[in-house]
């Protein structure tokens, strides 16, 4: 099964939908998907604005599969890890605007897609977001600290990398990391209203206002990517961050070293 359905409402308003697994979780190949797709729509001139949802009723997506970072040698790892942050740059960079409908459980890689989006809009209940490097003994990339930090705040920031805090819905639009929260049942339409307005863009006006909220942000993104693979791969192989992942395969708590 794809990974992900295109699709098309009108033309100018694009949806991608996450199918992965139950959890939606990003393996290789999953990355390599999305990142095509970004490509590939990122050139239609037609589009005004993108959707990104999930087909899973409980995830919007937990993020990276354990699998793709446990017993791999070092060159897989920074393969996987370069993937990974050239897709979400890709993602931020989306020339039109982007909505994220977070349905269920949106965590770790999942919540920097989220938060990469100029939208957020989140489930009321059965949901949380949350970066949860900390607690699986990782580190954090500089770029989307710097993003999230701008979003919240520095204190706020701070304590949601620190402790790995999982918010729900309206403590997170409380600190203004999500726009709206909304029943479930109320969620998708009300996020195709929003698309539905945006898609009244002229592509000038569309692209231009994307452009002047990210122009800022591209070239310090693009300096500080090389350091944000080399710390990640070196936390990633450590001996602490190899059993974060494989308590997470086994679904148990790490027992750390450090």
């Amino acid at each position: 099964m794809d990974p992900f359905l295109e699709i098309h409402h009108g033309d100018r308003i694009l949806e991608i939908k996450m199918q992965s697994n139950e959890k939606n979780t990003f393996d290789f190949d999953t990355f390599s998907k999305f990142e095509s797709l970004l490509q590939k729509h990122a050139k239609d001139v037609q589009i005004r604005v993108m959707l990104f949802t999930s087909a899973q009723s409980q995830f919007f997506s937990n993020g990276i599969e354990p699998t793709l970072m446990y017993n791999k040698s070092d060159n897989e790892v920074r393969e996987a890890v370069s993937l990974l942050i050239r897709c979400a740059t890709l993602y931020f960079n989306f020339p039109v605007p982007s909505i994220a409908v977070i349905n269920g459980h949106c965590m770790a890689a999942g919540a920097v897609f989220a938060l990469y989006s100029d939208y957020r809009y989140m489930v009321d209940k059965g949901g949380r977001i949350g970066f949860s490097e900390a607690l699986v003994g990782l580190n954090f990339p500089s770029a989307p600290t710097m993003i999230l930090r701008d979003l919240v705040g520095t204190t706020k920031a701070r304590d949601l990398l620190y402790f790995g805090k999982q918010l729900k819905g309206h403590e997170a639009k409380e600190i203004g990391l999500v726009d709206e929260v909304l029943p479930l049942e109320s969620l998708y339409s009300e996020c195709m209203k929003l698309a539905e307005s945006l898609a009244k863009l002229t592509y000038n006006s569309a692209r231009g206002m994307k452009t002047a909220q990210r122009s800022y942000y591209r070239p310090i993104i693009d300096a500080i990517s090389p350091e944000d693979v080399d710390l990640f791969v070196q936390t990633i192989q450590s001996r602490d961050g190899q059993e974060g992942f494989l308590s997470l395969i086994e679904k148990r708590r790490p027992k750390f070293i450090t």
